[in-house]
């Protein structure tokens, strides 16, 4: 077999495995939540389609006879094609991307791989590398090295800005925008490819430069235009995650005014009853009723001192609705030192973690003195450990660190765990959920770091 021929193979195999390698790291942050961890087989089988790039390098650049002709085109749009579905196809299958935004993201990659091949066309028109079908010098070496680096860096700006993991949506507005810049792409590359093999005299230069600019401003045009949405997207999400968080303000400090308001006015109409009942007596249908009338009041005017409002009106109404299911509260909570926690993230921890234990305790099989909520809080190493504890009738299947829903009306605890995880993540807390089916008890434990040098992931 021809020495040159292996070489070239072999060049062509390592060219191939540095384009696979610049598109996994191009798509590495690209994660669908939805899915389940697979095996290194199935990760394996789901590579296969991206095989099919290989196809490109091992064919000629331009396998036309007349560089100018309708042939010699349709040859370099079916390479463009080569590209692009097998990319498309594996994000379909690993990546489990919706077929419109997988084709958008293949379209993206293949328009950064046309761009490093329009600038390697470039230097061979000039000479700075070895033609293709020289594969025994440096220079056909040195100009593979020099798309490589091209591709890298064009994807390494790409990823930076446009953030392939948010596109989620594919409007056509944007597909056939794609559509066209695919196309012109590879209309210019087809004019260099001429350019290259024929002598145009003074005239190569000027072709060479116009192809050169137009191709990467059109892929500019294209970057920015999806930076630009990226960006007015990232406001949106920005001004409504604001409004939430103003509206959860006003209502924390409107619920904490009418929570005191109402626990004085219940602590005065029982000590107006106090008075009656002993002006009334030990006999008689008046005391009678105020006995049964009086126990009515216990929960209205407990208050839970914890260092913060927010946690303060959310557990005092947790109290008082539990109260008619004989669910009582064990509060132990020192709260200062989480200055930096925001007040619609405390109503998350805490509102979850409360009803889900209120949930699990008002199944009737649980008995009444097992009727408790404990809710405990301790430091540690410049954290913050709180612990929500009940009990629980039946059986609780733990998957994947969180409570699995088995039956009907089995424990309702997986409800707010993900919300919880989400909320103490942004602080670099942790969670953890055990269930202890012998001794029918579950613990909630939230660790979160004190002090202001916290960098939240939202800001």
């Amino acid at each position: 077999m021809d020495k040159d021929l292996i070489t070239g193979s072999l060049i062509d195999i390592v060219s191939w495995v540095v384009e696979i390698a610049i598109l996994l790291w191009f798509f590495s942050d690209f994660h669908n939540k939805a899915k389940k961890q697979d095996s290194a087989p199935s990760r394996l089988a789901g590579m296969f389609p991206l095989a099919f790039l290989l196809l490109i390098y091992m064919t000629p650049l331009n396998a036309a006879v007349s560089v100018f002709s309708f042939e010699n085109l349709i040859i370099q749009i079916l390479r463009m094609l080569l590209h692009l579905f097998p990319v498309m196809c594996w994000l379909v299958i690993n990546k489990e991307c919706a077929p419109k935004v997988a084709a958008y993201l293949s379209a993206i990659f293949t328009a950064i791989y046309l761009t490093a091949q329009n600038l390697r066309m470039i230097m061979m028109t000039y000479g700075t590398v070895t033609p293709p079908n020289e594969t025994t010098g440096m220079g056909y070496i040195v100009g593979l090295l020099l798309v490589a680096a091209s591709e890298l860096i064009l994807a390494a700006v790409t990823k930076s800005m446009l953030k392939p993991e948010r596109i989620d949506t594919i409007d056509r507005q944007r597909s056939v925008m794609m559509v066209l810049v695919l196309f012109l792409m590879v209309y210019f590359k087809w004019i260099l490819t001429a350019v290259r093999e024929l002598n145009l005299g003074g005239n190569r230069t000027a072709m060479i430069s116009f192809s050169l600019v137009t191709s990467i401003g059109i892929y500019l045009v294209v970057l920015l235009y999806d930076y630009s949405r990226l960006l007015l997207k990232e406001k949106e999400e920005a001004e409504h995650d604001m409004t939430v968080l103003q509206y959860e303000i006003r209502s924390a400090k409107r619920e904490m005014q009418a929570a005191g308001d109402i626990r004085r006015l219940y602590h005065d109409v029982k000590n107006h009853l106090l008075a009656i009942q002993s002006m009334a007596g030990s006999e008689g249908e008046i005391n009678d009723y105020l006995n049964e009338l009086l126990p009515k009041f216990e929960g209205y005017e407990t208050q839970v001192k914890t260092g913060n409002q927010t946690v303060d009106a959310i557990l005092s109404e947790k109290i008082q609705i539990s109260y008619s299911d004989r669910i009582r509260f064990n509060i132990c909570l020192d709260l200062t030192g989480l200055k930096n926690i925001r007040p619609v993230d405390f109503v998350t921890i805490f509102g979850n973690a409360a009803d889900n234990a209120i949930e699990a305790l008002k199944n009737t099989k649980v008995v009444d003195e097992d009727r408790y909520v404990f809710i405990k809080s301790s430091a540690f190493a410049n954290n913050v450990v709180i612990r929500f504890q009940n009990r629980f009738a039946g059986k609780i299947e733990m998957r994947g660190g969180a409570p699995v829903t088995t039956k009907k009306d089995a424990e309702m605890h997986g409800l707010g765990i993900s919300s919880i995880r989400n909320a103490v993540s942004r602080y670099g807390g942790t969670v953890s959920v055990k269930a202890d089916n012998d001794s029918k008890l579950f613990t909630l434990t939230v660790m979160l770091p004190t002090g202001e040098q916290i960098t939240r992931e939202e800001e």
